[in-house]
């Protein structure tokens, strides 16, 4: 047969028809396994109804559609109630009461609310993750000038909050908690004292939260409670509208009978937890490490505790996320309660724990860098209450976004492509990750028997305030002894082939077949992206780089080319620099980092 030889594709359809009268359709393409487009694959989600004979066999529920209404509520509640009874992990830190914050909106039994003082009282309190959005003064935040008014009974009308702060107190009533912290009406926004005092708690506010609502919404002025998914012509029809139900006789796997019953089909439509609005912005994703418990509102609905995650309907799969933000998270937070029980101490400690620990602070980078801020000048203090939990855990030094026991790893960062995209103003030293505005990825780490060639004689990364010891910086300087080579570019014939092997592991990688193009696609939508200028060159290594190696490995035997010795290979890990032009403001002299 000729494998070179056009192939026709093969058509499938399938069609069904709701029980509202519409019909649906899926159509897919297969082409031969002998064709040039790799492995044919068609991945179809399937669903069944709790009261149809198919659930028995088949007991994943189609996704929920009424976000936040009554049958979706008493779903959560039935979450919080499992991890309350069986979940030891969770309940491991509530011996104690935790202090509650300094203000909370109390939720009164006749529907009112309003702010109350409670600093120095303990009990149980919701807090609120959300995105502010573009325009401030639609939180209608809390101020010097309206915080009286706001302490007062019935002070806080309902119909006057925004509706992602609405619906959040509205779920917070439904189950059965009575106060909610909401950083823009628990703080007052104009008061300097109070806000700085303020925000240096919010990490213990999100930690001792009994339960964290995170609304992904785009702003604070869309609301997260309603329907979501239906079909826009039959409203009254609760299933997702893109189901194609197809009718099956199930067979009892005991009993020589069956029963005729429904399952819903659709094509596979990958979920991706990064790509909510609410994941979508730097500060968030400390609220959602932070937190204990969350209950999320986005296209899903979705618990997250240290024991389990959840969601209401549809399949249950994370392996889409390129950083495992479902995975990172649940692990920091069984790292934060060995703190809490004081059980993390050196005599705990190995080699492999200390390295699985800041693998996941690797993981945490790479997820926080996807993220968007407002401020460039946040880049550091958007992540820095995550960084003085992790400083406890590792009882390590922080060095403008890195840790000084890892430091050698922690320089291995790379980005997407070779184009990397700095601030105009100087935030952190260029061996920093916070240097660039660019995803950050570890994807290629040495391995655990790699050896360390470099060694670091100098490093250090001065904050700007002693009072914020994880959040800007002044000054960053480092020095390293480390094997090293040089290569001129300028006179070489081949420019091309020499820049290949420091420029060949960036851009799109498609894989072998339709599922690792399916992933590799997905990770490169949830990255960081950056317009492109109509003047944008391609890019091109400087004349003159050095290659600094602070890793090394020996590799298997190999044949000697023109030869018939053996000898074994070195694979390296280390950083292509170039030579500095000049200082900016807040940088010592020395090499910059290219990537």
């Amino acid at each position: 047969m000729d494998t070179n030889a056009p192939f026709i594709p093969a058509m499938v359809t399938m069609s069904g028809v709701q029980k509202s009268g519409e019909t649906q359709t899926i159509t897919s393409f297969f082409y031969p396994p002998q064709s040039s487009r790799g492995t044919p694959e068609c991945t179809l989600e399937l669903y069944t109804l709790p009261s149809d004979a198919a659930h028995e066999i088949m007991p994943t529920r189609p996704l929920v559609t009424s976000r936040g209404k009554n049958e979706n509520l008493e779903v959560a509640k039935g979450w919080l109630e499992e991890c309350q009874a069986h979940h030891t992990f969770c309940r491991r830190n509530e011996d104690a009461q935790p202090d509650l914050p300094t203000r909370l909106i109390e939720i009164a039994e006749d529907g009112t609310a309003r702010l109350v003082e409670k600093s120095g009282q303990v009990g149980q309190y919701v807090a609120l993750s959300y995105c502010w959005g573009q325009h401030p003064e639609e939180n209608r935040s809390t101020t010097i000038h309206n915080v009286q008014a706001r302490l007062q009974e019935g002070g806080l009308p309902r119909d006057d909050l925004p509706a992602a702060i609405r619906d959040a107190v509205t779920v917070t009533e439904k189950l059965g908690i009575k106060y909610i912290w909401v950083d823009a009406f628990c703080i007052i926004q104009d008061d300097l004292s109070d806000k700085h005092g303020e925000l240096s708690k919010m990490s213990q506010y999100y930690r001792n939260s009994y339960l964290t609502i995170a609304a992904s919404t785009p702003r604070c002025t869309v609301g997260f409670i309603g329907t979501i998914g239906r079909c826009e012509k039959h409203p009254k029809n609760q299933l997702p509208r893109d189901l194609v139900p197809l009718d099956v006789f199930c067979i009892s796997q005991d009993k020589d009978e069956g029963r005729s019953g429904k399952v819903y089909v659709r094509e596979e439509n990958p979920y991706q937890l990064s790509m909510e609005p609410l994941n979508r912005r730097a500060w968030t994703l400390q609220e959602n490490l932070l937190s204990p418990r969350v209950l999320f509102f986005g296209s899903r609905v979705m618990w997250f505790c240290r024991h389990m995650t959840h969601s209401d309907g549809g399949i249950e799969d994370w392996s889409f996320e390129e950083n495992e933000l479902e995975r990172t998270r649940r692990e920091f937070q069984i790292e934060l309660s060995k703190l809490d029980k004081g059980s993390f101490d050196n005599e705990s400690r190995s080699a492999d724990r200390d390295r699985d620990i800041y693998d996941l602070w690797q993981r945490i980078v790479g997820t926080y860098s996807q993220r968007a801020m407002t401020h460039p000048e946040d880049k550091l203090p958007a992540i820095s209450a995550v960084a003085a939990e992790f400083s406890k855990l590792s009882k390590d030094e922080y060095l403008a976004g890195l840790w000084r026991s890892n430091l050698a790893r922690d320089l291995l960062w790379t980005t997407p492509d070779p184009v990397t995209h700095r601030p105009k103003t100087w935030r952190a030293p260029t061996w920093s990750w916070a240097s660039v505005d660019d995803t950050i990825l570890y994807d290629r780490p040495p391995p655990k028997d790699a050896i360390q060639l470099a060694t670091i004689e100098e490093v250090s990364a001065t904050p700007k305030t002693t009072t914020v010891p994880f959040g800007e910086v002044e000054t960053g300087n480092l020095m390293i002894t480390a094997p090293c080579f040089f290569q001129n570019l300028a006179d070489d014939e081949n420019r091309d082939k020499a820049s290949r092997p420091w420029l060949g592991g960036f851009g799109f990688k498609g894989g072998s077949n339709e599922r690792e193009m399916l992933l590799e696609s997905l990770k490169k939508h949830a990255r960081m992206e950056h317009k492109k200028g109509d003047k944008e060159e391609e890019f091109r290594l400087p004349d003159e780089i050095t290659v600094a190696v602070l890793y090394g490995q020996r590799d298997e035997l190999h044949r000697v080319e023109d030869s018939q010795e053996e000898a074994k290979e070195w694979k390296i890990w280390g950083l292509v620099l170039k030579r500095a032009t000049g200082t900016t403001e807040g940088e010592e002299p020395g090499s910059k980092r290219l990537k």
